[in-house]
């Protein structure tokens, strides 16, 4: 076998070898993937099922605020990621959507990026641990490393989507961004029918989700938009009593 050859057949070897390992990689990648898309399609019944998932993705973005279920199935069949815009004193004393950490098969696809910042402090003309807050100055510095493309799928939710969220859905639209969703209820309403292994809780039975309002109460271009609803939980009230910043002025709204 001549030098020529010899060295041939090492090259040969060498990507075919290389080809495998990608090969492998995409394997073990798609995998994941597919079974973190898996995840919610386990219960059909609940109303996972393939017309329901179709009329869901043909909705959004145009409907602009989308239910558990629906929040659930962008995240898993429409490549939406979530966009956590609560500070990080909530999420270590409330509790955070699933990470990479905690759910392998998800991946990073949760991203937490404070609108406002705050730390919990004892407030003794309240009688109770209060957020003192302030301006993230560096939000959409944030978003715009976190989401180059303007055309990302965000779905973007704070404690209960009534302040927050309603706020980073019109900056990140003023900021270009074109396929922007809001969760109705934000992470209270979520955690109460998902838990860390993106799984239903409260099952077997059927979940309730019930809203007084339409999904027009909350929008991108929605001014002074609000949620005026109830649950079907037995839990104490899921909407989010403080009075946030708005992060545009930089200042706490008076009480009317």
């Amino acid at each position: 076998m001549s030098s020529t050859t010899a060295m041939m057949m090492q090259t040969t070897t060498t990507k075919a070898v290389v080809v495998s390992s990608v090969n492998k990689s995409a394997k073990r990648a798609q995998s994941v993937r597919t079974k973190a898309l898996a995840t919610p399609y386990r219960y059909p019944e609940q109303g996972f099922t393939d017309e329901v998932v179709e009329e869901v993705i043909a909705a959004f973005p145009d409907k602009g605020i989308a239910s558990n279920l629906e929040g659930m199935i962008l995240f898993a069949a429409d490549g939406y990621d979530i966009l956590d815009v609560r500070s990080d004193a909530e999420i270590e004393f409330v509790g955070n959507f699933p990470t990479a950490r905690k759910n392998k098969e998800v991946g990073v696809r949760f991203h937490c990026i404070p609108l406002i910042n705050a730390v919990r402090k004892y407030d003794s003309e309240v009688g109770a641990k209060v957020y003192v807050q302030s301006k993230n100055e560096s939000f959409k510095e944030k978003i715009e490393q976190t989401f180059p493309d303007k055309e990302a799928k965000i779905i973007i939710t704070c404690s209960d989507s009534r302040d927050r969220a309603i706020q980073a859905l019109e900056l990140l639209d003023e900021w270009g961004y074109v396929n922007i969703v809001g969760l109705k209820g934000g992470y209270n309403m979520w955690n109460r029918q998902w838990d860390q292994n993106m799984r239903r809780r409260n099952l077997p039975g059927n979940f309730k989700e019930e809203f007084s309002h339409g999904a027009e109460g909350m929008g991108v271009h929605g001014t002074g938009a609000s949620f005026q609803n109830q649950d079907a939980f037995q839990y104490a009230d899921w909407k989010d009593s403080t009075k946030w910043m708005e992060w545009t002025s930089g200042t706490i709204p008076a009480d009317e």
